[in-house]
């Protein structure tokens, strides 16, 4: 194995304390109750979710349209919801990194692999991510980032999970995506050909389910399925 891919989002930071911020954010931006905009941002997360499980959209615009739905399901002009994702990204603080996110990735880096993310974008741009990511200390051990706005492509395309491979001149099978997702990251990395492990809280354990694919309970079980492919138990 060569290198290892991150999702971000409820792999790395939680995504429901970036969304809550937002929500309050917004509410304050429309002076409205924020119960009508959480709602308004559950619906438009399921909307989007279910046009990338089917690759349905635009991948050139993937965050443009996850934007414009949530300003049309509202109401509003589209820059309030640029302007509350960029006053959640100053209001959140650090509880919004997962536990064992640092250690998964520390122990990764510390085996001489290539550490990526590769994370879809909704709502605010891959920028703001990586923002978040060098805040709280996490971009020290990541070598690269891909976001969907920045690539133009979203999981589970397999264009997505390629442009890592492409930079460090890896192939997909010396390769292993991780996250918590199971059509955007699970079956995504398998389809592109790379090893796959599928962030699964209700596991018991680490266990393989796929040729090239294992469930986990928690990121940090990345380092015991990579050891697992080293010892060649598998």
């Amino acid at each position: 194995m060569k290198l290892v891919s991150f999702d971000v989002w409820n792999t790395l930071l939680d995504i429901n304390l970036m969304l809550d911020a937002m929500a309050v954010e917004l509410s304050k931006l429309m002076g409205a109750c924020i119960i009508d905009v959480v709602e308004g941002m559950m619906l438009s997360r399921e909307r989007i979710k279910r046009m990338r499980a089917q690759t349905a959209g635009d991948p050139s615009r993937a965050l443009e349209e996850s934007q414009e739905m949530l300003a049309e399901l509202l109401g509003i002009d589209v820059e309030l919801v640029k302007r509350a994702a960029a006053k959640a990204v100053l209001r959140v603080g650090d509880e919004i990194a997962l536990p064992g996110a640092k250690e998964a990735l520390e122990g990764v880096k510390r085996k001489g692999l290539k550490v990526t993310v590769t994370g879809n974008v909704m709502f605010w741009p891959g920028s703001y991510t990586r923002l978040l990511l060098e805040r709280f200390g996490l971009m020290n051990y990541i070598d690269r980032t891909f976001f969907a706005d920045e690539v133009g492509a979203f999981k589970p395309l397999p264009e997505m999970f390629r442009k890592s491979l492409e930079t460090f001149n890896v192939k997909p099978e010396e390769a292993i995506h991780i996250g918590d997702t199971y059509a955007e990251d699970f079956e995504g990395a398998l389809n592109a050909g790379l090893w796959a492990v599928w962030i699964n809280p209700e596991a018991e354990g680490v266990r393989r389910i796929h040729e090239r694919g294992f469930e986990v309970p928690s990121v940090e079980g990345i380092l015991e399925v990579l050891k697992t492919i080293e010892s060649g138990s598998i």
